[in-house]
Formats: C-alpha cells, sequence, structure tokens
C-alpha cells in the first residue's frame, strides 16, 4: 500500500485506521516478535504525524491494538517483552491530553497479566491486577468484562478484597466506578463484541 502512494495513488495513502488494521493482522499472527512490531508502527505513526501527516495520528483503538497484541503473545521468550511493551503503551496513553483509557483497556491489560504472568506468582499478579482495577474505578470504566478478566487474573478472596464482593454484576457496586460506561458504549470503544472472541 505505502509503495503505490509512494508511486502516485493517492487512493492508496495509509491512513491511522489501516495502521491499525495492520496491527490487528500482527496481535494475531502468533509471529515471533509480534508484540515489538506492533509498537514500532505506533511509535512510527506518531513520529510521521508530528511531522505534518495529519492521516496517521493514533487513536486510541490504535494504542488498545498494540496492548491487544501483548495479550495474544504465546511465545514464551517474547512474554517479558510483551508485558513492559503494554505497561509502557498504557503509561504513554495515560500521559495523553487527547485520549484516555477506556473500559476495553483495562479488560485487555488484565488479559496481558492473566496470559502473561505466571499462575504460580499470585503475588505479582494481584499488584498488577490490583493497580490497574484502582486505576479503572478512579476513572468510571468498570463494566462486566473488566469484572469478568479481573476474576480469572486473581484468587477468589483477592477478588472479593478488591471489588468487596464475589459478583459479577454491577448492581451492588458503586455508581461512580461506572459512570464512563455507557459513554465508551455510545463511542464504540467498549469494544464487547472483540473481547467475546478474543479474550477467553
Amino acid at each position: 500500500m505505502e509503495q503505490r502512494y509512494q508511486n502516485g495513488d493517492e487512493d492508496f495513502k495509509p491512513n491511522t485506521r489501516t495502521h491499525t488494521s495492520v496491527i490487528d493482522a500482527w496481535a494475531k499472527s502468533g509471529e515471533r516478535g509480534a508484540a515489538a512490531r506492533c509498537e514500532h508502527i505506533l511509535l512510527t505513526m506518531q513520529q510521521q504525524f508530528e511531522s505534518g501527516n495529519l492521516d496517521v495520528k493514533p487513536n486510541s483503538h490504535t494504542f488498545n491494538a498494540v496492548m491487544n497484541a501483548c495479550a495474544f503473545t504465546k511465545i514464551d521468550e517474547d512474554r517479558t517483552e510483551a508485558l513492559a511493551i503494554a505497561f509502557r503503551v498504557f503509561d504513554w496513553l495515560c500521559s495523553r491530553s487527547d485520549m484516555q483509557p477506556d473500559a476495553y483497556t483495562y479488560t485487555i491489560l488484565l488479559s496481558v497479566c492473566s496470559n502473561l504472568l505466571p499462575k504460580e506468582d499470585e503475588a505479582k499478579r494481584f499488584l498488577h491486577a490490583k493497580f490497574l482495577f484502582e486505576k479503572c474505578c478512579e476513572s468510571g470504566h468498570v463494566n462486566d468484562f473488566v469484572l469478568r478478566k479481573l476474576k480469572q487474573t486473581v484468587t477468589e478472596n483477592e477478588y472479593i478484597k478488591l471489588v468487596g464482593t464475589d459478583s459479577l454484576s454491577l448492581d451492588n457496586l458503586p455508581r461512580e466506578w461506572s459512570r464512563n460506561v455507557s459513554r465508551d458504549a455510545r463511542n464504540g470503544r467498549n469494544g464487547s463484541r472483540g473481547l467475546r472472541r478474543r479474550h477467553k
């Protein structure tokens, strides 16, 4: 696509959507170093945007796609790097003034912890999950998918300690924790369909 654009075909000019689609493809590829490639694409997009190419400005979908690639990492040798990439990209997203993490972001990152941190290392899994869940509560993005993934990541007692109940229902939780969930859904940022398919 980039080659055809460089050859003068304006219809093939890469944009944010096409780059994000490439990141999604790498995420599903199972290839060695896929998460690192995805982060490189994100960095390249930002560099091009800062150089004046407004068509490739990364958006929240792009950031989430990179973190999702980390969650998909299956190759043992890539797990440590993928974990670092996921939280590096998350920190970058949190630092931006033009976009912020949403419910899908937190579900993806809990998937990262569930998939990449050893099950026997309960302490580390709990610390990461606690950090993410508290941030999610503070920002008002707790939804059913966040709760389900949290429950998969920590022990039953740890889940009760964090949530205050063993339930997966939002009904008995502080309304403040979910104050922005409906906005996520309106903006199409929740990613609920993808979550059903990708994060079982």
